[in-house]
């Protein structure tokens, strides 16, 4: 797509001369200091505040190129920003709100695993994903996690990779009850996953 350069006063005014006559009565027009000079300089100013708002929108509109903040904003509104998963925006750089923008949008057309695994890289988690079948025989490797049958097995995603929770916990006696946040990975992966699915995340 083409780029939009807003143009200065002084090109304004020569693009309007070139569009007024060429006869005699017009010879002054590129005379600086001529009364027709200034008539088209004058109106050139008005040209090119029109030009500059067309300039603010062209590069406000395309998210690679704001650094407008009442754009961000707008974008941020757009991919529903703030969320469960970008909470805090208002201590974050106007690069760190693109990137968390561009991921939002990056998130909506995955479907597959790969998918998934190319959005954890692009928040900086490189994470493998196993299915439940491939571990629902024994034999088990401690520590190991139970799966009642193959059926359900289908449908279960083990997920590695560093860091994916923001703590780990002691061996607390079961039943116990984890309280620490969920990392952005993870919350982010729980709202895009198969609603039929089940996540299990493990730190590596």
């Amino acid at each position: 797509m083409a780029d939009f350069q807003s143009h200065t006063v002084e090109e304004n005014q020569r693009a309007l001369g070139q569009y007024f006559l060429n006869d005699r009565t017009a010879t002054n027009k590129n005379i600086v200091g001529s009364n027709l000079y200034k008539m088209f300089l004058g109106l050139s100013g008005e040209f090119k505040r029109v030009d500059d708002l067309f300039q603010s929108v062209w590069d406000g509109t395309n998210i690679l190129t704001t650094n407008d903040p009442e754009y961000m904003t707008l974008w941020e509104g757009a991919v529903g920003i703030p969320d469960d998963i970008f909470i805090d925006i208002s201590s974050l750089t106007i690069e760190e709100r693109r990137d968390n923008v561009l991921l939002k949008l990056r998130s909506l057309n995955v479907l597959t695993e790969q998918d998934f695994i190319d959005l954890a890289l692009i928040l900086g988690n490189v994470i493998t994903i196993q299915h439940g079948v491939e571990i629902s025989f024994p034999p088990y490797t401690p520590p190991f996690i139970p799966i009642s049958n193959k059926k359900s097995a289908r449908f279960i995603w083990i997920i590695q990779g560093e860091d994916l929770d923001e703590s780990s916990y002691p061996a607390y006696t079961p039943p116990f009850f984890p309280t620490a946040p969920a990392s952005q990975l993870r919350s982010l992966f729980e709202v895009l996953k198969p609603a039929m699915t089940t996540l299990i995340f493990k730190n590596s």
